[in-house]
């Protein structure tokens, strides 16, 4: 009798907790949505979503939505939702929150900066900053400080650099030159030890293999520069404009890039191909493109001192006197960058979506340039727009929890006017970011541009 009244009791609890959950308020519902949930290609039209705390809780006909209490109401207005983007290659270095509100603006949810001194911020502060809702801004990722020929110059040092790493929750390890080898292969196994990621440029002075062990090896230009064999290797250090050059001429040869592909396929690398930034390097070459670029409407929403820097001949990097490589020879190689592009995507090997966000590129704006080359190089609008969602959550390890707007994943997605299943130039179109608990309207996003 005591066991039944004890299950009677248990059902009318459940029973109870079950109704209260019911119809207690949710958060947010965003409702007249059609939702691009990028778990496929397909839409769930004339829908919404209901969010709370911080989750998706639930995808339901625009129908059914006024059963829905919610503390507020957005209204998609038949427009697109989608997950946020991201940008895996990032670099801080003049006024961050005037970044972030461009990143945002453009729906950019996630960026990963690449160095921890870049413009001398405390970027683990602005960290902690954006997390605490203290400040706007998209989730940031942080990597450490560069790791190359003059630091770390120990083994012992590199047990110090990679405990900070961990003493501090910085999210990646960033390889940026050519290290010593027993430093190198230190670094890779000491980071695989403590759980952090490996990230940054190919070791030029060891054949191609031996990179291959990082989690994410950054700009697809690596391959002009990085060779398969140890006498291309010796020839790339010792001579290297007609070395590089040649190594150019052996990836347009389909059989040698059957077998670079087939090596970066089989080690469960990812590639991060910052298309645009050697795109932009051709122009910034090119004395006639770069008086054009000065007519670029998006350069508006750089500070002064960064627009007059890179656009003047004077001080511009690249204008330099005796820079060895033209704009000609910049877009033969992107060509070969395009066709590496669909060849490692063709092949499964995962691609996330960067852009190094330095000199006249304009932070969110040139992830959607990014996006239209990887369109250019052979991939689908929904292709491409994985490497900016599903990718980077598989990526960071988050697949259960975040890629994709779907019931019990982190709510972080953003508002389209137009689809960019049809068209990747629409992903441009934000209306709306709804990311670290807080919805951001099209009004609100302008208005931070602006002040």
């Amino acid at each position: 009798m005591y066991k039944i009244i004890l299950l009677l009791s248990i059902y009318l609890l459940s029973s109870c907790t079950s109704r209260q959950n019911t119809n207690q308020p949710m958060d947010f519902i965003v409702e007249r949505v059609n939702v691009i949930s990028m778990a496929d290609t397909t839409i769930l039209f004339d829908s919404a979503v209901i969010v709370h705390e911080g989750k998706i809780v639930k995808i339901i006909k625009q129908k059914d939505a006024n059963k829905i209490k919610a503390t507020q109401r957005i209204n998609g207005e038949n427009r697109y939702l989608m997950p946020g983007l991201a940008d895996m290659h990032v670099h801080v270095r003049w006024d961050p929150q005037k970044m972030f509100d461009l990143f945002l603006a453009n729906g950019v949810t996630t960026v990963a900066n690449m160095w921890l001194k870049d413009g001398d911020y405390d970027h683990l502060a602005l960290r902690d900053k954006i997390n605490a809702r203290e400040i706007y801004g998209p989730r940031y990722l942080v990597s450490g400080q560069h790791l190359e020929a003059n630091f770390p110059v120990s083994l012992q040092e590199v047990e110090s650099v990679l405990n900070d790493h961990v003493a501090k929750k910085i999210d990646f390890v960033k390889i940026h030159g050519d290290l010593n080898p027993d430093i190198y292969k230190t670094i890779i196994a000491g980071a695989k030890k403590r759980g952090l990621k490996v990230i940054g440029h190919a070791q030029h002075k060891m054949p191609l293999q031996n990179s291959l062990v990082l989690n994410s090896l950054e700009h697809m230009e690596e391959f002009l520069y990085t060779a398969r064999d140890e006498a291309s290797v010796q020839q790339l250090a010792t001579n290297f404009l007609p070395a590089y050059r040649a190594n150019v001429e052996r990836l347009l040869d389909k059989n040698n890039r059957k077998q670079i592909v087939e090596e970066i396929a089989a080690s469960g690398i990812y590639l991060d191909p910052t298309l645009i930034v050697y795109k932009m390097v051709g122009v910034w070459q090119s004395d006639e493109h770069l008086a054009a670029l000065k007519n670029d409407p998006d350069l508006r929403y750089l500070p002064t001192d960064v627009k007059d820097f890179w656009l003047s001949p004077a001080t511009n990097p690249y204008q330099e006197e005796g820079f060895p490589i033209t704009k000609s020879e910049v877009d033969k190689n992107l060509q070969v960058m395009l066709r590496l592009t669909k060849e490692f995507h063709d092949s499964g090997v995962p691609l996330l979506s960067g852009t190094d966000t330095f000199g006249t590129l304009v932070p969110g704006i040139s992830l959607h340039r990014e996006l239209k080359l990887l369109v250019d190089a052979g991939l689908t609008p929904f292709e491409a727009l994985q490497c900016s969602t599903v990718n980077v959550a598989a990526y960071l390890g988050e697949t259960e929890y975040a890629g994709t707007i779907q019931p019990g994943k982190r709510a972080d997605f953003i508002l389209l006017d137009k689809n960019p299943l049809l068209d990747i130039n629409n992903s441009r179109s934000v209306s709306g970011v709804f990311t670290q608990g807080r919805w951001l309207s099209r009004d609100l996003l302008v208005s931070r541009l602006s002040e």
